[in-house]
């Protein structure tokens, strides 16, 4: 059996991404691209049981930390994602890319 794999792309209460906003993510699914997910977009995929890994990357070095996590047959796997919604986050994200990109398992 499969699982699906879905990531929801959108910006958490009243804030305003100020960067990327236009552009999409690559979706890196055990280090392979799968697909790509743009500004309040939801991204599915279907994937076999077992763990896996799970990366977001945007232009340059910006990214998402990878999450791992074990997927069950028929089951439904749920992230969120969205780029870093304040200034000071966001300068931090400058300094290190691999927190660009917030990405957390629901």
């Amino acid at each position: 059996m499969t699982t699906t794999l879905r990531i929801e792309r959108s910006m958490p209460g009243a804030t305003v991404a100020v960067q990327d906003r236009h552009t999409s993510w690559s979706v890196l699914l055990d280090d392979q691209e799968v697909g790509r997910i743009a500004p309040d977009e939801v991204f599915e995929t279907r994937l076999p049981s077992g763990p896996h890994t799970l990366r977001l990357t945007s232009t340059g070095r910006r990214r998402s930390p990878v999450r791992t996590f074990t997927a069950t047959d028929g089951s439904v796997v749920e992230f969120h994602c969205h780029s870093q919604p304040v200034w000071p986050l966001m300068l931090m994200a400058l300094a290190r890319p691999g927190r660009w990109i917030a990405l957390k398992q629901r």
